[in-house]
């Protein structure tokens, strides 16, 4: 076999494999760099990337539906997870979501993202919709912390009552989930001067 003809078969089998990648839509990592982290949103949801009062930066993806998965880069609380006592810092956390976040039912775990430590909370909250009614949230929120920053992956749903809620993470919170292990904090930016 010739050169040409092992080199045109190396080009089929390229083009195949291509033509795979290209049919399972393949997620990209989005990074931010003004804030030092990258996430892959979950693919085929809509994303976003936007400034809000709370927010420095809100990156993250919709699936069109009540489901969301987002990255909120905003200056570290006070009080925040600041002893060297995990126990400590988990009831920090605690009394930070349900004083500051309006969460109950609040559970706090220490983990790990991308070998950063972490701390992961599960709760509900009341939220008021537009029309003046109040529908039930149930919140997958996991922070982390690099020195005056917190960046909080959060994951949610919404629904009438706590048993909806629930069901309508349980419907995607596997996307969201893998979406948010996939965090990454790359070399804080450098100062502006």
């Amino acid at each position: 076999m010739s050169l040409a003809s092992v080199s045109l078969v190396l080009l089929a089998g390229l083009a195949v494999l291509c033509d795979c990648r290209e049919s399972r839509s393949e997620p990209l990592r989005t990074i931010n760099t003004d804030y030092g982290f990258s996430i892959v949103l979950p693919p085929g949801w809509k994303t976003f990337e936007e400034e809000t009062r709370d927010c420095l930066v809100r990156l993250g993806a919709e699936n069109g539906g009540d489901g969301l998965v987002y990255v909120c880069a905003k200056p570290r609380p006070k009080d925040f997870a600041t002893s060297k006592s995990e126990f400590i810092n988990r009831e920090q956390i605690k009394s930070y979501v349900e004083n500051t976040l309006l969460g109950r039912n609040v559970e706090c775990r220490s983990v790990s993202i991308q070998g950063c430590p972490a701390y992961e909370t599960l709760y509900l909250r009341h939220v008021e919709n537009k029309h003046g009614g109040v529908r039930v949230q149930f919140v997958n929120q996991t922070f982390v912390i690099r020195g005056n920053l917190l960046y909080a992956l959060t994951s949610y749903a919404m629904g009438d009552t706590e048993a909806e809620a629930h069901a309508r993470f349980d419907s995607f919170s596997e996307a969201a989930l893998r979406s948010v292990m996939t965090f990454f904090l790359h070399d804080p930016p450098a100062p502006k001067h």
